[in-house]
Formats: structure tokens, sequence, C-alpha cells
């Protein structure tokens, strides 16, 4: 296994996929990348174009603070990490990024910062299960 992708979402229970990434990686001698996907949507209800794209600068903002976060706890570890800020619907993007980037690893959270709390199996780990092609580790 050469390569791991990290999708993150900033989540507490994303944080603990940072514990498995590590020790896989490690195991592996993999590098490891970390994506966090903005969902940036001008159909959510935003009535002028200046508020949308203050809005998305925001996103932008909040998951570059994620990325820098989740890379700061791979420090002293030795292991190859990259980071990756992208837009769009995140369980599309992490399974075309996985598939067309020869990932062999995608690792996700079971729940993420979804509208409903409690849910067994989140949104984006249950469509990235439907979609993906390369092994999944879904973390709980």
């Amino acid at each position: 296994m050469d390569k791991i992708l990290l999708a993150t979402d900033g989540s507490k229970h994303s944080q603990n996929t940072i514990e498995q990434a590590q020790k896989l990686a490690k195991k592996f001698n993999a590098e490891v990348t970390i994506l966090y996907v903005i969902e940036v949507n001008p159909q959510q209800g935003y009535d002028f174009f200046a508020s949308y794209q203050k809005k998305e600068q925001e996103l932008i903002h909040a998951g570059e603070k994620v990325l820098q976060k989740t890379a700061e706890a791979f420090k002293g570890e030795g292991i190859e990490i990259n980071t990756r800020l992208e837009k769009g619907n995140p369980a599309d993007i992490i399974c075309e990024i996985a598939e067309k980037e020869n990932y062999e690893l995608v690792i996700l959270g079971g729940r993420g910062l979804g509208k409903i709390s409690g849910v067994l199996l989140g949104s984006v780990s249950n469509a990235v299960a439907n979609c993906l092609k390369n092994n999944l580790m879904i973390v709980k």
C-alpha cells in the first residue's frame, strides 16, 4: 500500500480517523493525502452573488484550518503528508479522486457534521461506500 486518502470534515468522528491513518501509513510506509471537500451550492438560499462569494470564502478558510490542524497531528511521525481542498459534492469528489489517482485505501469517519446527529452511518460515508471501487475504512 503506497497511497492513503484521508477524507475529513473536521468533526469529532473524523478526528478518530487520524490514528488509523497514522498506524497504516507507518506500517506500509505509505503517503497520506488529507482531503477536505467544501460543498458550495448557490441554490442554498443566498440572495446575492456577493453574499454567496463571502460565504464561499468563509468555507474555504474553514477548510484550510481543518487541513492544517489535521496535518499537524502527523508532525514527527515520519509520514509523507499532502493536503488538498476541493469543492463539490463530498462523496463524488472522494470517489473520483480515489479512483483517478489510484489510492489503495480511503479512510473517513462514520458520522460527520451532517444535519442529523445520531445516524448510524453518515450520508457521506454511506454514499462513498456505494460509489467507491477502492478499499474503504469507515472509522467510528
